[in-house]
């Protein structure tokens, strides 16, 4: 096995490029493809055996590879989020799930106006700010790829689109709570209505644990994925 030189390597760079794949994970991957097999091969041999590899790695081949890796991304982080999810409940994690609503109730039933606002508010920021931490963590990851495939078109992990859906559910969550709060209170006709607090309880609990159990899905999954 010989190692390629500089301008092979920059002929494949070119061929993968022309593909106009937009999942790093899967242009990363097909690279290491053409480099491991081409490796195996004199110098004399390396335009045919190019030839042959841009014969069955066609961009409409490698377009269907990454719509699968998309779809197959996004099943994988939804069941690792269901099981870490489901552990909330289970012991001893619940223990740490009742303290968190039990937090919330004890500031909801003794605190002003202002305790409200911040326990309601806290938590989507924090969402906020973990979404835009996840992005930049795998937008430094995938410059890497990208400065080293020289490629000019706009990649990003094949996971990241399932942050994009956990903020349409913040933002759509938060706009729920907000026309839903003066509903509630005219309902019940007070916020200290053990109603009214179970109603706001499960939606911010539902929430918090939707959330939380997300990134750290992600949090694994970056072990081994560009995320």
């Amino acid at each position: 096995m010989r190692q390629l030189s500089e301008r092979e390597l920059d002929q494949v760079k070119k061929a993968i490029a022309v593909k106009e794949l937009t999942s790093a994970e899967i242009l990363i991957e097909i690279y290491d493809h053409y480099v491991s097999h081409l490796e195996r091969f004199e110098e004399a041999e390396f335009e045919e055996q190019l030839f042959e590899l841009e014969q069955k790695f066609t961009p409409k081949y490698c377009k269907n590879l990454q719509l699968d890796f998309y779809e197959n991304a996004e099943k994988e982080i939804n069941r690792l989020q269901w099981s870490i999810l489901k552990s909330y409940f289970t012991w001893p994690r619940a223990m740490w799930t009742v303290l968190l609503f039990s937090i919330f109730i004890f500031f909801w039933l003794n605190g002003g106006d202002i305790s409200k606002i911040l326990v309601l508010g806290i938590p989507f920021m924090a969402g906020l700010s973990l979404n835009g931490w996840l992005w930049y963590k795998s937008y430094k990851k995938v410059s890497d790829i990208r400065k080293l495939l020289k490629s000019h078109t706009t990649l990003q992990s094949s996971y990241l689109p399932d942050s994009i859906n956990q903020f349409v559910i913040m933002f759509l969550t938060l706009n729920t709570l907000i026309f839903t709060i003066p509903t509630l209170v005219e309902l019940f006709n007070t916020t200290e209505s053990l109603f009214f607090i179970i109603a706001i309880l499960l939606a911010l609990g539902m929430f918090v644990t939707h959330i939380l159990s997300f990134y750290e899905a992600c949090k694994i999954k970056s072990k081994t994925g560009l995320i």
